[in-house]
């Protein structure tokens, strides 16, 4: 009898194509890469992000995504400070780098075109200097692999303001590749050398909304 395959260890600990094979198994299985983390489906096609991401996000249009985003920008100021340089490479309209506190440089750049850095975040991180602290607000669960993104911020900041959905089990976005626990995304910040220093939920399904947001500030 042939020895049966894990599929939890492969993820962890394959190849990038080992991983990418893993997570479409996973996503077609509807099983989860653990117990923390689920993936939800399959990558797009490269033709299918661009349609998908042809203008940047405007948070305006989303009274949850108004409410996000004026708090995380109010809490990360008040946790992280005074920062000299700061990026946010998924930024969409650029409303919570443009309301941080930063002195010299802030770095835009988003998938969709309009800022400087356009295109995949895992390309763009590889042209931006090292900053201060850089901003990944409701990014990681639309990217195939999130690890490795960020491995790719983790070398180049101090300091990473994050968001994205928490226990969104049953999220039919099609955007959005993964769903997890806050545990879960603890997990991977931990793996790649992150400290978390804090962490708030912006729960909106009571009123009702599609979404608890996670939000952190680490180190």
């Amino acid at each position: 009898m042939s020895e049966r395959v894990d599929l939890d260890k492969m993820y962890r600990t394959g190849t990038q194509a080992e991983r990418a094979l893993t997570a479409a198994v996973q996503a077609l299985k509807g099983a989860p890469v653990s117990d923390q983390i689920r993936r939800l489906r399959p990558a797009h096609t490269p033709d299918e992000l661009t349609k998908l991401y042809a203008t940047p996000h405007e948070h305006r249009g989303w009274d949850d995504h108004r409410v996000r985003v004026a708090t995380t920008a109010q809490w990360a100021h008040q946790l992280v400070g005074w920062v000299g340089t700061a990026a946010d490479l998924s930024c969409g309209d650029g409303a919570i780098l443009k309301a941080l506190d930063v002195d010299r440089q802030r770095y835009f750049g988003d998938f969709a075109p309009g800022w400087d850095f356009t295109g995949p975040i895992e390309q763009t991180i590889t042209s931006l200097p090292n900053v201060d602290l850089f901003v990944c607000c409701e990014t990681l669960e639309h990217l195939d692999d999130p690890s490795l993104v960020l491995k790719q911020i983790r070398a180049r900041t101090d300091h990473l303001l994050l968001s994205t959905p928490i226990d969104a089990w049953q999220d039919t976005n099609p955007e959005h590749y993964w769903a997890w626990s806050r545990d879960g995304v603890e997990d991977l910040l931990t793996e790649v050398g992150f400290e978390v220093r804090a962490f708030m939920s912006l729960d909106f399904r009571p009123m009702p909304r599609d979404y608890c947001y996670g939000v952190w500030v680490a180190r």
